[in-house]
């Protein structure tokens, strides 16, 4: 009765059912979650109360089959015109002979949608390409906080100067503070990528200290051309013939 009570003050859901999956505990929190504070739940199959449930979402007869704890984290779950994210936990325990599975869910729908907001927000500064002229844009690079900034430069700048129709990219450095092996083979792997597009590359704003890194640590950007500003950049552009068609 203690532990009952316990859970029942419990945020995260609880929900406590037999191996034929016939609910024989929910908590309030539970119910608050799923909406079924006026609906009959213990005593019901999770099968009658869940019936479209798809089989990569069923955690506790994925728990029953293996016999172990099972782990779900970022389900998305669409329930009574609501999209949530949940996050579930099993555990298999026994009591006078019989066993149960207890299974705890997290709602992180708010968790989930700041960090997609976040992700998104990174994704834009990471990716900012930004049109000068007509056929001309500058990238700003941002320092590298986080793996998927790696992936976002390497697969998105291609794709929108691609959309943009730009012919001539200035990626512009003065952002950028430190650099080491691994973003030069990413700013290799990435002007490669950008050049078989048939875009002209060039670097612009470079601190003295990255400089200085690139000459320590053996770093080669061979065929190259590298400017102190975006002015520079510029000129050079129009001194071969970019049109400064500005939109």
């Amino acid at each position: 009765m203690l532990l009952r009570n316990a859970m029942d003050l419990l945020d995260e859901g609880v929900l406590i059912c037999d191996e034929e999956f016939t609910v024989t505990y929910v908590n309030p929190a539970y119910l608050e979650m799923f909406q079924l504070q006026d609906v009959r739940i213990v005593g019901e199959n999770l099968h009658d109360i869940y019936p479209d449930l798809a089989p990569e979402k069923k955690v506790i007869t994925k728990s029953k089959e293996e016999k172990d704890e099972v782990t779900f984290e970022g389900m998305d779950f669409h329930w009574k015109g609501k999209d949530m994210v949940l996050q579930l936990y099993t555990k298999q325990f026994s009591h006078e002979g019989q066993t149960f599975i207890l299974t705890r869910i997290f709602d992180i729908t708010e968790q989930a949608q700041r960090e997609k907001q976040l992700v998104h927000m990174i994704e834009e500064m990471t990716a900012n390409v930004v049109m000068i002229a007509k056929g001309y844009a500058l990238l700003p690079l941002q320092p590298i906080l986080r793996e998927e900034q790696r992936h976002i430069l390497l697969e998105r700048v291609p794709v929108l100067c691609q959309e943009q129709n730009v012919s001539r990219l200035a990626i512009q450095f003065s952002g950028i503070t430190v650099i080491d092996q691994e973003w030069a083979v990413l700013l290799k792997n990435l002007m490669m990528s950008l050049k078989l597009l048939g875009i002209e590359v060039v670097l612009a704003g470079m601190r003295p200290q990255v400089v200085m890194q690139f000459t320590q640590n053996n770093i080669k950007l061979e065929g190259v051309r590298t400017f102190m500003n975006i002015q520079q950049a510029t000129k050079y552009f129009l001194d071969n013939g970019l049109k400064p068609r500005f939109e």
